[in-house]
């Protein structure tokens, strides 16, 4: 249990990363409203594509890791 509960923090962290790199590289610093907003990528130059992309990797991952239940709950 301890080791799914350090596997979500750090991913938790990653994700937090991934943002941050994503709106320094774009430079769209979005407000906490504008963050529940679908974001259009298509008129982003590639390098902020990059970084959106590892983001959502980032995110689908901590989702995953949420979705593990611990060996004593199955």
């Amino acid at each position: 249990m301890e080791a799914l509960k350090l596997k979500r923090a750090r991913l938790r962290q990653e994700l937090q990363q991934a943002y941050a790199a994503w709106t320094q590289m774009s430079g769209a610093w979005a407000s906490p409203t504008a963050t529940h907003t679908p974001v259009d990528v298509s008129g982003c130059p590639d390098s902020a594509k990059t970084k959106w992309f590892e983001y959502l990797a980032a995110k689908k991952r901590l989702v995953l890791a949420y979705a593990e239940q611990p060996l004593a709950a199955r």
